[in-house]
């Protein structure tokens, strides 16, 4: 059985903001019988509306009950609220988007705020695609390790060899060195496991499988980490890479690892584009604007033409003799989990921008709010 009792409300809502075009005007006049209900009825995507005061399913089409495979939970406005919306924030704008793992299936949700009162929710069945993205992110993880390796390779090996000097130097001097001096050397030699530490973290980057796990980063300091590993590896391709410290930037809601990940994407992109420019340069800063932080990667590489922007974010499609076609398709879901997104600005000749916007720290949005 249908469930239409709010159904002509979501409807004057939805089309609240929004002018009626000319096609679903005459196609009204044509026939009275027509209905903006029809649409939502036959499109392929499940809809639920619930009413959260009333506690109850006030709408749901068809696809929607063939998407979950389980009638008692669709009949059920409890296990609909607690399976969807349980834990959920919701954005300050737009829709906020949901991975729920549900039996043996994954299913990805939007779900709209109507007022106080009303969730709308749209859902599908996403279980394949997330299964072909996870062997495109393996691949595409394979394609970028090589940064990883050249920085971790040289990272790893400063921090050793300061430390086996300074264990070597403390053996050799332990009865004569003051109680300063050894906790001296001591706390040199934990600076550098320390340092040892954080490269070996930045490993789980390349985990694939893994949950996103979103807190506030002090944007300045992943950076410069981020640029101790990769830095060389572009110093000794002959590339230029500048990274300017942000100043009392705000602290961002992210995941590290995906972030970086974004980042190698975005660099290798970069690079591939400066083959043969005479003085290759990449350059990266940050600034706040519009409640955002955009972080900016801009090189001087030979752009991209409108027929090729149009492709972008789509997988496969690359003009790389040995591309796959994957990077920004997985950099897009990386941000996306993060609730950021990128955009691209480029045209042939003039190099090309990759902008991240990135969410501000809930710490800084309430601190906005109150000023």
């Amino acid at each position: 059985m249908k469930l239409r009792r709010g159904f002509h409300f979501l409807g004057d809502r939805m089309r609240a903001g929004h002018q009626q075009s000319p096609l679903a005007s005459s196609r009204s006049e044509r026939d009275p019988h027509w209905e903006f209900g029809q649409i939502l009825d036959n499109i392929d995507v499940g809809v639920l509306v619930l009413d959260l005061e009333a506690r109850r399913i006030d709408y749901r089409n068809p696809v929607f009950c063939t998407v979950l495979q389980d009638t008692r939970l669709c009949n059920s406005f409890e296990r609909l609220n607690e399976l969807i919306l349980s834990g959920q924030t919701m954005p300050r704008s737009g829709p906020a988007s949901v991975l729920i793992p549900y039996r043996d299936r994954t299913l990805g949700c939007s779900i709209y705020e109507i007022g106080e009162r009303y969730r709308c929710i749209f859902i599908r069945d996403i279980s394949e695609k997330m299964r072909l993205e996870s062997i495109a992110q393996a691949v595409n993880t394979m394609d970028n390790i090589g940064f990883i390796f050249s920085g971790v390779r040289h990272e790893i090996g400063n921090p050793l060899n300061s430390l086996k000097m300074a264990l070597s130097v403390l053996r050799t001097n332990l009865d004569s060195f003051s109680r300063e001096t050894v906790l001296e050397y001591i706390d040199r030699g934990l600076a550098d496991i320390g340092r040892v530490e954080f490269l070996l973290k930045s490993m789980k980057s390349f985990a694939v499988f893994e949950r996103m796990e979103l807190k506030d980063v002090e944007l300045g300091e992943f950076m410069r980490r981020f640029m101790a590993l990769v830095g060389r590896e572009f110093s000794e391709r002959g590339i230029s890479l500048v990274f300017a410290d942000p100043i009392d930037i705000a602290r961002v809601h992210i995941d590290g690892r995906a972030l970086h990940q974004a980042l190698l994407n975005l660099l290798a992109n970069a690079a591939d584009a400066l083959e043969g420019v005479a003085d290759p340069e990449i350059h990266i800063f940050a600034e706040e604007r519009e409640q955002l932080v955009r972080l900016v990667v801009s090189d001087n590489g030979c752009g991209i033409s409108d027929a090729q922007k149009r492709h972008l974010f789509k997988p496969f499609n690359t003009s790389k003799p040995e591309g796959n076609g994957l990077g920004l398709v997985i950099t897009r879901k990386l941000l996306a989990q993060m609730n950021a997104d990128i955009e691209i600005e480029s045209s042939p000749g003039n190099g090309t921008l990759a902008i991240i916007s990135l969410p501000l720290s809930s710490a800084e949005n309430k601190a906005r709010d109150d000023s």
